[in-house]
């Protein structure tokens, strides 16, 4: 015998359908491919119009599923997000900053993963 009433029997056991999943688009990283090699493919994060810290934590995301030497840009709005990627690579072992670079009224972050 079951502790849920018959009602809420009824309501469980109606509900096949799946929960609809999380857009793609808005945490997927686009690859960016300036050369032949797989070593000089860098992917790109668009996080510009995105409030702090979540840029931070997208390129987190994605740098933990790279490979060793590759690298990844992250676009950004804000330039508070230029001290959070300075503690990301000093902080996080494995991350290493290239560059950072304000063109105009947005930020371009370069990291690539050391391991």
């Amino acid at each position: 015998m079951s502790r849920l009433s018959t009602g809420e029997q009824e309501f469980l056991s109606t509900s096949t359908e799946a929960a609809p999943a999380a857009p793609a688009a808005a945490i997927a990283v686009a690859p960016e491919v300036s050369g032949a090699n797989d070593g000089d493919a860098v992917e790109t994060i668009d996080a510009r119009g995105i409030s702090a810290p979540l840029p931070l934590l997208r390129a987190h995301r994605a740098l933990r599923t790279m490979k060793p030497g590759q690298q990844l840009r992250v676009l950004t709005s804000s330039k508070e997000t230029l001290a959070e990627f300075q503690a990301l690579a000093k902080y996080v072992v494995g991350y290493e900053l290239l560059s950072q670079e304000e063109s105009g009224d947005e930020v371009i972050h370069l990291l690539r993963r050391r391991r």
